[in-house]
């Protein structure tokens, strides 16, 4: 748009603010959801780009990096936070409640969370594919500003290819926004005991609708002051995965509390696999973060 990334924040954040202070959980629970099939995007590219299959699929195992060994990791970390997000099990449960699950809706949980893991996985891929084959071949070897991220669809959709990029980017970091702002709204109201709800008037619930409120414009400020959105994005995700064993292992205890969740408790494996996650993430946060913040780029 030729205009600058910091002087959308506030607008956004404005945009943001309106939505959750006048629409319901369902407006956005069910809206970004459909608007966000439009990152299928990426997948319809790369199939379109026709790669070697093969060679994707020995890409996809894991190799040791060769050099810049720091930021192969934070990297790495980064990504292991954004999967991990704490802010997704509490917003996650807080919509349960706000649609008023109960034991019957466990089957559906089952699928929305194993289809909705499946669905971003799927997205992800189609994103590392395109990237690698058109950022690649137009000398981009590593993408250090996001005004170098729309090239990537424009050989393929030509100048539509932007507009599909700009609407993914756009209703991605939108959904994200009213996502995290209600979760911090979730989180302090109810660990007060507040009234709260997304279907609840603002009138009903004044400190749930001051706490994301605030959180927005808290949010907002340091990009409207000119702070790198990519750079901020990939730090909050390694921090996010350093705080794992303080937001997710009491998570464990309740799932494997019996008096809790009954005859649903975890099992062996998944115990095993969250617990090997969390130690891995914490484990490379704490030894990359410094890294990246004293020697690395």
């Amino acid at each position: 748009t030729g205009i600058g990334f910091r002087w959308w924040a506030l607008p956004v954040a404005l945009l943001a603010w309106l939505l959750l202070w006048k629409g319901t959980f369902g407006v956005i629970e069910k809206g970004v959801s459909f608007l966000g099939l439009v990152t299928l995007c990426f997948v319809v590219g790369a199939v379109m780009l026709r790669p070697d299959w093969t060679a994707v699929a020995r890409g996809a195992v894991p190799s040791l990096p060769v050099h810049d060994a720091a930021n192969y990791w934070f990297m790495a970390v980064s990504i292991l936070g954004a999967s991990i997000s704490p802010y997704l099990f509490m917003f996650y449960s807080s919509g349960a409640i706000e649609d008023r699950w109960d034991k019957s809706y466990l089957g559906a949980n089952r699928a929305i969370a194993g289809l909705g893991m499946t669905f971003g996985g799927t997205i992800s891929i189609g994103v590392l594919i395109v990237a690698a084959l058109v950022l690649a071949t137009h000398g981009v070897t590593q993408v250090d500003d996001y005004h170098q991220l729309p090239l990537m669809l424009i050989p393929i959709f030509g100048f539509w290819g932007f507009v599909l990029f700009v609407a993914s980017l756009a209703i991605a970091c939108f959904g994200a926004a009213l996502e995290v702002g209600l979760q911090q709204a979730y989180l302090v109201a109810q660990g007060f005991g507040w009234n709260w709800g997304e279907d609840r008037k603002p009138r009903d619930d004044p400190g749930f609708s001051a706490i994301y409120t605030i959180s927005l414009l808290l949010a907002a400020i340091p990009i409207a002051l000119g702070l790198d959105p990519l750079r901020l994005t990939i730090f909050s995700m390694a921090l996010t995965a350093a705080s794992l064993p303080l937001t997710v292992v009491p998570f464990l205890f309740l799932l494997n509390d019996k008096r809790y969740v009954g005859e649903h408790r975890n099992g062996i494996l998944s115990n095993a696999a969250v617990i090997f996650i969390i130690a891995l993430g914490f484990v490379l946060a704490v030894v990359t973060i410094p890294l990246q913040i004293f020697g690395g780029t």
